[in-house]
Formats: C-alpha cells, sequence, structure tokens
C-alpha cells in the first residue's frame, strides 16, 4: 500500500533547493506577515521522523494542569473542561479552552465535544466584547502537552498587522501589557463566562 505522508514527502523534495530548503511562498507577501521578505530564508524540511516522538507529557510535568489549579488563572470551570489565561500577554486579552483531566481533543466524547463548542463561542464572545479589541482569533495546536488547548486571541482595535494567522508570531515579539491590567480584564471575562 502506498504511505500518502511519503507520496507527499517526493512531491516536497522536488520543490525543494539544494539545501534542502523550500522557496519563500505566497504568505510572505501578505501585509500582515511580520517579517520583511529581503534576507527572509526558510528552515531546510528535515529527514521524515517516523515513528514521531511523544509529545505528551505526564500530569505531573503539563504547564496546563499546574495552570489548572491556580484559582487566578481559571475564569471558568465546566462538566470536563476549563477556561484559562496564560500568567501575561503582549494582546488585550489571551484565553484557553482545556480540559479539566490531562486529555486530547481526541479523547472527549460527544458531551464534551458540545461542551467545547458552546466554551469556544461564550469564550470568543466575552474577548470580543472587550473595549480595545478588533478581531478575536481561535486556533489548536496540542503539540508539546498532551493535554488539550483551544487559544483564544484578542486582537487590538486597528492594529492591522496583527491580523490573521501570524497573531501568535507578533504576539511572541511584542512586550508584555501591564499585568494589573491583564488582571482587571480577566476579572471582566470570568464575570461574561459564569
Amino acid at each position: 500500500m502506498t504511505d500518502p505522508a511519503e507520496v507527499w514527502r517526493g512531491r516536497v523534495q522536488d520543490h525543494l533547493d539544494a539545501a534542502g530548503r523550500p522557496p519563500l511562498g505566497p504568505m510572505t507577501g501578505w501585509e500582515v506577515f511580520p517579517f520583511e521578505r529581503e534576507g527572509l530564508t526558510a528552515k531546510p524540511i528535515g529527514a521524515r521522523v517516523v515513528p514521531e516522538p511523544s509529545r505528551e507529557r505526564t500530569p505531573d510535568a503539563c504547564g496546563t494542569c499546574k495552570a489548572l489549579a491556580r484559582e487566578d488563572v481559571v475564569l471558568h470551570v465546566g462538566q470536563r473542561l476549563a477556561v484559562i489565561r496564560p500568567g501575561g500577554t503582549s494582546l488585550l486579552f489571551v484565553a484557553n479552552v482545556v480540559a479539566r483531566d490531562h486529555e486530547r481533543l481526541d479523547d472527549l466524547d460527544e458531551t464534551a465535544d458540545e461542551e467545547l463548542g458552546r466554551l469556544i463561542r461564550r469564550t470568543y464572545r466575552a474577548l470580543r466584547a472587550l473595549p480595545g479589541v478588533g478581531n478575536v482569533q481561535v486556533s489548536k495546536w496540542e503539540n508539546g502537552g498532551g493535554h488539550l488547548s483551544v487559544n483564544v486571541l484578542a486582537r487590538p482595535l486597528g492594529v492591522l498587522e496583527l491580523r490573521g494567522s501570524n497573531l501568535p508570531v507578533w504576539a511572541d515579539m511584542l512586550p508584555n501589557i501591564p499585568q494589573a491590567e491583564y488582571d482587571a480584564r480577566a476579572d471582566v471575562v470570568r464575570a461574561a463566562l459564569a
């Protein structure tokens, strides 16, 4: 049987330069792309790794599990899911819809799926209602801890460079907002989710 990932890899291989690097894609021409195109170089695509290394951590090594034990970062607790916030952010607000137990999206049943949809919608609306928010982005990465986390990120109104899929990249480069300001917004979001 043909391995679809190997077929994909073969197609990509024909697209790489001698150093194994792909050409820069059209995203580098987007007005919201956070870097200057001139001098930018893509990393080489490495060898295929199968089986993939484990991406899971044990609950005692999981940052999300630790955050769930902190009242100051928990915004809402539901049946199987909760809403938490990271300790700091450069954006107007960031919330994460997470599993209460150390489990991934694959582990949820239909009832938890429904709760996930409701909590994402409610969290999105709570962040969208904050003063100064231009838009709210939602994403799920789950590549390191084995713990479900759906990110809900509030972009400042009028800061058009931060639009779209590069919002987390921009957020990583900008300074955190003052903690007191972030804490005050957390109280507003917590009340909206109550």
